[in-house]
């Protein structure tokens, strides 16, 4: 692969429609406890500004193919959640975005992901280019064990980036919404934040680089109900300057925050062998109410899974 970074060009920005907050879709198939989104403007499944386009992507862990046949388009400053049982193959796709499986042994990508209609995998792309791009939360909040200023300003000062690193600091925890809360103690060690504060630090250290994308694995699975609701009302704060991909078990959070949901499962072939497909891909409200897959419909009203 060639030491040669790609310019990975991030486009324009297309402006994203102001979402309505009042009034909610009630699930059409009988989801208890659940709402989407809304009402929202019927629009085509084809994203208007796709960041990634995503064409029969197939993933392999040595020879064993984990997911098969993946076709998709994740919208710019959308939120597009992936949801499904566990094994399905769901963070596999993920971390395919950022070429996170790269560093697996054994892994590897077929098909083709172009991100804005550049080949990610092309071998003239830096990986560590891509991940300074991509950003990615994970399920566990992982801040450094050092002050919470220096967990900010380590991204930035790795990368080179110039200007007043007070400034850059500030400007990410306030994006992150934890600035209010910790500008007296931005000394402090970032291990002696709660559970909720440590994954928006998180989230804060990976907008600080100025990210294309943010994924996030679970990012509130391991939360209480309050840090689960900051972290959502975060990420739809956060999609006037960022695209989001999302990985959730909480069926209930897809579609709180989500514009589009990826329903995946994991199907058995004639050998025997399991492996991760997509089922469904469709706006939110659609998936949550009137799913075209049966399987679709049985797993959000809980028939399986």
């Amino acid at each position: 692969m060639s030491d040669v970074r790609n310019p990975l060009p991030t486009g324009t920005a297309v402006p994203r429609d102001p979402m309505p907050t009042s009034g909610t879709v009630e699930i059409g198939v009988s989801v208890p406890n659940v709402s989407v989104r809304g009402p929202e403007v019927p629009r085509t499944i084809e994203a208007l500004d796709p960041v990634f386009t995503v064409s029969g992507l197939s993933v392999f862990y040595g020879d064993y193919e984990a997911v098969r046949g993946v076709d998709m388009t994740i919208g710019n400053r959308e939120i597009t959640a992936m949801i499904g049982p566990s094994g399905c193959g769901k963070s596999t796709v993920l971390r395919c975005f950022n070429r996170m499986n790269d560093l697996i042994p054994g892994a590897r990508a077929a098909g083709k992901i172009l991100y804005h209609d550049e080949d990610l995998y092309g071998d003239h792309v830096d990986p560590i280019e891509v991940r300074r791009r991509i950003g990615m939360v994970f399920q566990k909040p992982n801040p450094f064990p050092k002050s919470i200023y220096d967990n900010i300003a380590y991204g930035p000062k790795v990368n080179g980036v110039k200007g007043k690193m007070d400034d850059i600091v500030e400007e990410a925890l306030t994006k992150a919404a934890l600035w209010d809360e910790v500008k007296d103690k931005i000394k402090q060690n970032a291990l002696s934040l709660s559970g909720g504060q440590q994954q928006r630090l998180c989230i804060a250290r990976a907008i600080a680089v100025k990210p294309d994308v943010i994924l996030m694995d679970e990012p509130c699975s391991a939360l209480d109900p309050i840090a689960t609701t900051k972290i959502e009302d975060l990420m739809q704060e956060l999609t006037r300057d960022y695209t989001i991909v999302i990985v959730t078990h909480n069926m209930q959070q897809a579609a709180r925050v989500s514009d589009r949901t990826a329903f995946f499962t994991a199907e058995v072939d004639a050998d025997g062998v399991r492996h991760g497909r997509l089922v469904e891909f469709d706006e939110t409200s659609r998936i949550f109410t009137n799913p075209s897959d049966k399987r679709t419909e049985d797993y959000i009203t809980g028939r399986f899974g």
